[in-house]
C-alpha cells in the first residue's frame, strides 16, 4: 500500500531457493549508461559518460498474527565519471532504504474496512508520483523516517496519513539518516468508485527548520485510464502557501493531458500535454512564487533525469506531444517532443545553476525530443 499498485515485488528467487512461506527474498539490480555531450550547467566537461549501477535487497519476515517486518538494502553508485562530471543523486553506496514493521486488519472493529499502519523507514507513492514517489529512474531514491496509516474500502476508495522526517541521502557506507529540524507529513484520499474519475485529493507539509520554510501543499488529481477507441485524460492542479525565509509564498502548479487510443495494430496512443509550476517575477522582492516539487518523480512526463535532467516541476512552462506503440505484447515505443519555456524569464532555471536577473536573455528553453524503447523478454529481465 506504500507503493503504486502497478508495482510490485517478484517471488523467482524465494520459489528457487525453496523458502519458507514466512521468509520473502529478492534482489533487483539495474545498469545504466549515459553519455552527455554540450552540457548546460556550468563549469561541467563539454563531454560526460558514466555507468550508473542500482542494487536493491529486500528481505521480508511475517511475524506472529498480522505483524510484517520489512527490510531492504540499496547500493546506489558510478563508474567511469571524470572530475567534474555531474553525479548529484546518482551516488548513495550502500545504505538502508526501508526498516519498518507493518500490521493490518481487513475487518477493522467489525465495519469490514481494511486497516493497515507501518512504522520505521519506508518509501512511499501518492497519487500521480509528482509530489511524493519512490524513484524509478533516478539511481537514488527518497525514504522517511515515520509512521503510515491506511484506512479503505477493498479497492473503492482509501484514506491514507503520514507524519515523517525525510532522509538525507549520503554518499559514504550507511550514512542516510533524517533530523528533528526537517517534518513531512499529510493526508490524501483517493477514489475509484467511478470508472470515468479516478480522484486523488491531498494535503502535505513541510516544515525544514534549518532553511526556515515552511509549506502547505493542497491539490487535486483526476483521471480517465486509457482503452482502445476511447478518449483519456488526466488533470491535476496543485496549490503551495507558505513562508521561505520569512518571505511569504505562493505558488501554483498544474498538469493537463488528452489522449486517445486507436482500435489498430500496434494500439497506438496520442497524447498532447501541458504542464506548468509557477516562477517568481521579481526574485529580490519580499515574495516568493517558485512552485517546489517537494519529494516526487518527474521521469514520466518531464524527461530523463540522470546526468541530463534540466527540467523540474518549477518555474517551467511546456505543452507537448506523446506517441505510444506496443508492436508486440512485451515492446512498448514512445516518441516525445515538448517545447520549454520558463514561466518568469527573471527566476531561476531551477536544477542546472542559470539564471538572468535582468531577464534579457527571454524564457524560451528550446525544444527537448525523446525516444524510449522497452523490451521485456522474460519476467524476471527489463
Amino acid at each position: 500500500v506504500l507503493v503504486s499498485e502497478s508495482q510490485s515485488w517478484n517471488r523467482y528467487l524465494k520459489g528457487a531457493l525453496g523458502l519458507p512461506s514466512w521468509l520473502d527474498l529478492a534482489v533487483d539490480h539495474r545498469t545504466r549508461f549515459e553519455l552527455l555531450e554540450g552540457p548546460f550547467r556550468p563549469d561541467e566537461p563539454d563531454t560526460q559518460s558514466q555507468f550508473a549501477l542500482r542494487t536493491r535487497l529486500r528481505v521480508g519476515v511475517d511475524g506472529p498474527g498480522s505483524l510484517r517486518f520489512l527490510a531492504e538494502l540499496q547500493d546506489s553508485r558510478v563508474y567511469g565519471d571524470k572530475p567534474g562530471d555531474f553525479t548529484f543523486t546518482q551516488i548513495d553506496t550502500l545504505d538502508v532504504l526501508q526498516l519498518f514493521v507493518s500490521a493490518k486488519t481487513f475487518d477493522l472493529l467489525g465495519t469490514g474496512l481494511r486497516a493497515d499502519v507501518h512504522a520505521g523507514r519506508m518509501t512511499m507513492d501518492f497519487g500521480s508520483r509528482r509530489l511524493v514517489a519512490r524513484n524509478r529512474f533516478r539511481n537514488t531514491t527518497n525514504s522517511f523516517d515515520g509512521i503510515h496509516l491506511q484506512l479503505g474500502d477493498g479497492e473503492a476508495w482509501r484514506v491514507r496519513a503520514f507524519l515523517t522526517r525525510p532522509v538525507v541521502l549520503g554518499e559514504r557506507y550507511f550514512d542516510n539518516d533524517s533530523t528533528a529540524k526537517r517534518r513531512f507529513w499529510g493526508v490524501a484520499f483517493e477514489d475509484k468508485r467511478l470508472e470515468w474519475l479516478n480522484l486523488d485529493a491531498y494535503y502535505f507539509g513541510l516544515r525544514d527548520r534549518r532553511l526556515d520554510l515552511e509549506f502547505h501543499t493542497f491539490g487535486m488529481h483526476g483521471c480517465w485510464l486509457p482503452q482502445p477507441r476511447q478518449l483519456d485524460y488526466e488533470m491535476e492542479l496543485i496549490g503551495q502557501f507558505g513562508d521561505w525565509n520569512g518571505r511569504d509564498h505562493s505558488a501554483f502548479a498544474g498538469h493537463a493531458e488528452l489522449g486517445y487510443t486507436l482500435d489498430l495494430p500496434w494500439s497506438p496512443r496520442l497524447v498532447g500535454q501541458f504542464d506548468y509550476a509557477s516562477g517568481t517575477a521579481d526574485p529580490s522582492g519580499d515574495e516568493t512564487h517558485t512552485f517546489v516539487f517537494l519529494f516526487g518523480a518527474r521521469r514520466f512526463d518531464l524527461a530523463s533525469t540522470g546526468i541530463y535532467g534540466p527540467f523540474r516541476r518549477s518555474n517551467i512552462l511546456s505543452p507537448g506531444v506523446r506517441l505510444v506503440v506496443s508492436p508486440h505484447p512485451k515492446l512498448k515505443a514512445e516518441l516525445k517532443v515538448r517545447y520549454w519555456e520558463l514561466a518568469q524569464a527573471r527566476d531561476n532555471f531551477i536544477g542546472t545553476g542559470l539564471q538572468d536577473p535582468t531577464g534579457a536573455s527571454g524564457r524560451n528553453l528550446g525544444t527537448d525530443i525523446g525516444l524510449r524503447v522497452r523490451w521485456k523478454p522474460t519476467p524476471w529481465l527489463g
